[in-house]
C-alpha cells in the first residue's frame, strides 16, 4: 500500500503532466476547439507579400495597394476568364458591408489581367482595381483566387478552387478580432467617414 506522502506526490505529478496530453488530443481531434480558430484557407509563408507582386494601376486612380502605411487589411480576389460576370464582386461587396463597424479596416481589391487595364470598370462601392502584369505569376498568386493580407502587405491566408464566401468571412473576422486597430486610428476614420456622409447629404439638398 502506498504511503500518504508518495500518493500525494503521484497525484501532484498527474496534475502537472495531464494537461499536456489532453491539449494535444484536443488539437489533434479538434475536440473543444472553437470553429473560429480553424483556418478555412491556406496559411502562407512569411515571405509572401503583395509588395512583390507584379501589379500595375491606372494613373488616374492615384493609388496602389501598398502606397501608404495604414491599419487596413487587404481582401484581394480575382475571377477566372470564364466567370463573366464575376459573381465574387457582388458577394464580397455584401460581405464587406456585413463587417459592420469593422468594414472600415478592410480594403477590397479586384485583381484583373493587364489586358483589361483600359476597359475594366469599378462596379461596386469601395472596390479598387489592380492589374496583374503579363509575366510568370509568383508562387503565392498562380494557384489562388482570394487572398487576405495584413496592413504591412504580408499575405496571411489564400484560397484556391471553389470559393466559399462564408469561410472567407469567418477567417477575416477572426483576423480582425485577434488584431485590433489602435483606438485613435479607428476614431479618426469614423470621424472622416461621418464628415464625408454629411457633405454628401448636404450636396443632395
Amino acid at each position: 500500500m502506498l504511503k500518504p506522502d508518495k500518493l500525494k506526490l503521484l497525484l501532484l505529478l498527474a496534475i502537472l503532466f495531464f494537461p499536456m496530453p489532453l491539449a494535444w488530443s484536443m488539437w489533434y481531434w479538434k475536440v473543444g476547439v472553437p470553429n473560429e480558430s480553424v483556418v478555412h484557407g491556406e496559411l502562407m509563408p512569411q515571405d509572401s507579400n503583395i509588395r512583390y507582386w507584379p501589379l500595375s494601376y491606372r494613373e488616374a486612380t492615384g493609388s496602389a495597394m501598398t502606397q501608404s502605411q495604414n491599419q487596413r487589411w487587404y481582401l484581394i480576389f480575382r475571377c477566372p476568364a470564364e466567370d463573366e460576370p464575376c459573381l465574387l464582386r457582388d458577394q464580397f461587396w455584401r460581405m464587406h458591408r456585413a463587417l459592420g463597424r469593422e468594414a472600415i479596416r478592410v480594403q477590397r481589391w479586384f485583381l484583373l489581367p493587364e489586358s483589361q487595364m483600359h476597359s475594366a470598370e469599378v462596379k461596386f462601392k469601395g472596390e479598387q482595381l489592380a492589374f496583374l502584369n503579363n509575366v510568370p505569376e509568383p508562387f503565392d498568386i498562380k494557384q489562388y483566387r482570394v487572398w487576405l493580407a495584413d496592413p504591412q502587405g504580408r499575405v496571411v491566408i489564400s484560397y484556391g478552387g471553389t470559393i466559399i464566401v462564408d469561410n472567407v468571412f469567418d477567417d477575416l473576422r477572426h483576423l480582425l478580432k485577434r488584431n485590433p486597430a489602435p483606438t485613435q486610428w479607428q476614431a479618426q476614420q469614423w470621424q472622416a467617414k461621418q464628415q464625408q456622409a454629411h457633405l454628401a447629404k448636404t450636396a443632395e439638398q
